[in-house]
């Protein structure tokens, strides 16, 4: 099966060295030559196009017109949607959308109701992993920490924000959180869940859901509770 790829980042490289393993045929079209040839070391054999895969005219010399399946992995839900647009006026392709705002996902799945576009949110895929685990969970207690990946090397902590605490008021960049954890969502304790950035500001009553190496969790909780 030839697969064609447009994005040749951290998820497109996985993607190509799992179906390579597969023996299925990979190309990736990814307009920055230096990401390009680090996929070919990785790889360590050449399976990328430098170019924009929004251009009709690279997509062919890619060989769009013979895929079986097109995969648009860009970082851009814009880009990606231009990329399905193509493939379904050059290919009978099968077509899977990465989108980044789920926001996006409906006009996805609107383009061509007889051969539906597989969209993947990455964000509806987190958030479905918050909601199932973390409501499994006491929202009494004030640190929350759950096996999640490996054999426990990597856990999911939730840890609320009390009153008084140093964080209150303070922008997620501002925080003094450790470096050994990854800050995933904040829980404004009204059910909605939030993907926060450095500008995301944290208040009492958030409940701070966090990937963290083991041991990091207690570090996490020592952090909130300063005042």
């Amino acid at each position: 099966m030839f697969i064609l790829i447009v994005g040749g980042g951290k998820v497109g490289s996985y993607l190509t060295r799992a179906l390579i393993k597969q023996e299925h045929e990979v190309l990736v079209v990814e307009k920055i030559e230096k990401k390009a040839r680090e996929l070919d070391n990785l790889i360590d054999r050449q399976v990328t196009v430098v170019g924009d895969g929004c251009d009709p005219l690279v997509l062919e010399q890619a060989g769009i017109a013979r895929a079986d399946v097109v995969v648009a992995d860009t970082g851009d839900d814009e880009d990606n949607l231009v990329v399905v647009l193509i493939a379904k006026k050059k290919t009978k392709a099968k077509c899977i959308a990465r989108v980044n705002n789920p926001r996006n996902k409906e006009i996805f799945a609107s383009l061509d109701p007889g051969d539906p576009v597989t969209v993947i949110s990455s964000t509806e895929i987190i958030l479905d992993v918050l909601n199932e685990r973390v409501n499994e969970c006491s929202y009494e207690s004030a640190l929350e920490t759950m096996r999640l990946f490996g054999k426990g090397k990597l856990q999911l902590a939730r840890v609320v924000i009390p009153p008084g605490s140093a964080l209150d008021g303070k922008l997620v960049a501002d925080a003094a959180f450790p470096a050994n954890c990854v800050i995933v969502a904040i829980d404004d304790g009204r059910d909605e869940l939030t993907i926060p950035d450095g500008d995301t500001q944290l208040h009492a009553g958030n409940a701070i859901i966090a990937i963290v190496k083991e041991g990091a969790g207690e570090r996490i909780h020592a952090i909130v509770e300063a005042r």
